[in-house]
């Protein structure tokens, strides 16, 4: 028979023992933005893709990335919405254990508790599977975990992995170069190295909203890689090089102490969220700090880079200054 018969619910099978309604959910995660997970020494390093493609969108109200509780977390790719729903049973079911068994939950119980709800969404009338998966990772007893699930409600322990948009790409560049016990530095360095190859097979406006979230022994750290302040500190762990490509230590010409950042590069490095064009367009504006601060709203407006909501939150923190 035509396959379309055999896919208008989870519940059915192909007479080649396929659940299409499963597989359907497989390809909504991978439209989604990339998700990648790894463990190193001592941590687990998240990145997340929140691929902001308009201006308009307010980068903070898009979560993609949870913190389950202070020693799990988890990156979703997929439908946000579906995620959500399983992140708050996982948040509600760590609290049941800590409370019940006055001890932190394990982490592999979680997975496997979601993973139950994931395969009961494709067993009965009526529902459908969820179309998202999570890459989930934490503490435990023996060291630090990291799992992914599926819509099936198989799950996997693995040492590093990536769902989403891009992962085949991700996964072989993980495959390549990826080894256990590898340092906190380390991690981040390949994290960039896999963003910068995955999306440079994307279009150039739909490269923004890219995170690290680094859950070690002192707790979640985030790293906003569009924030020029961000980006400058991780920057070197990519690219090995300073001043427009120079290799560090490889200079032949003499160093010299840098000049200190002028008050208005101060200001701006304060302002959050603000692309690293916008901070070019305001540097090249504006003189000094004083000048900034005279400057119409309308006038910030024009500056290239620059939106409605950034011009807000840049006459805000004008504001706070006065």
């Amino acid at each position: 028979m035509e396959k379309d018969h055999y896919d208008q619910a989870a519940t059915v099978f192909s007479p080649d023992g396929r659940v299409y309604q499963v597989e359907y959910a497989r390809e909504a995660i991978k439209r989604g933005g990339l998700a990648l997970g790894m463990v190193f020494d001592g941590g687990v390093l998240f990145t997340i893709d929140k691929s902001i493609f308009s201006p308009l969108i307010e980068e903070e109200y898009l979560e993609k990335f949870f913190a389950i509780t202070p020693e799990v977390g988890a990156a979703a790719s997929g439908l946000i919405a579906d995620a959500r729903v399983l992140v708050d049973i996982l948040r509600e079911k760590a609290q049941e254990e800590a409370q019940v068994y006055g001890e932190k939950p394990d982490l592999k119980n979680l997975v496997m508790w979601i993973s139950k709800i994931y395969e009961v969404y494709t067993r009965y009338e009526g529902v459908r599977p969820f179309g998202t998966s999570l890459i989930i990772g934490g503490k435990g007893p023996e060291g630090y975990h990291l799992y992914e699930t599926d819509p099936s409600g198989v799950f996997q322990e693995r040492k590093a992995t990536a769902i989403g948009k891009g992962s085949q790409k991700a996964l072989e560049l993980l495959e390549a170069g990826y080894r256990p016990g590898m340092s906190r530095d380390e991690a981040i360095q390949m994290a960039l190295k896999i963003l910068k190859d995955t999306l440079e097979e994307r279009p150039q406006d739909d490269q923004k909203g890219e995170e690290i979230h680094i859950l070690s022994d002192g707790g979640f750290e985030r790293i906003d890689l569009d924030d020029p302040v961000d980006m400058e500190k991780y920057i070197n762990h990519l690219t090995g090089t300073r001043d427009g490509g120079r290799k560090q230590g490889k200079s032949k010409k003499p160093s010299t102490s840098p000049e200190p950042p002028s008050d208005i590069s101060i200001f701006i490095d304060t302002i959050p969220r603000l692309s690293s064009e916008a901070r070019e367009s305001l540097l090249e504006r504006y003189r000094d700090l004083e000048e900034l601060k005279r400057a119409y709203f309308d006038e910030l407006l024009a500056l290239k880079g620059i939106g409605k909501a950034t011009a807000e939150r840049i006459v805000r923190a004008i504001k706070a200054l006065k």
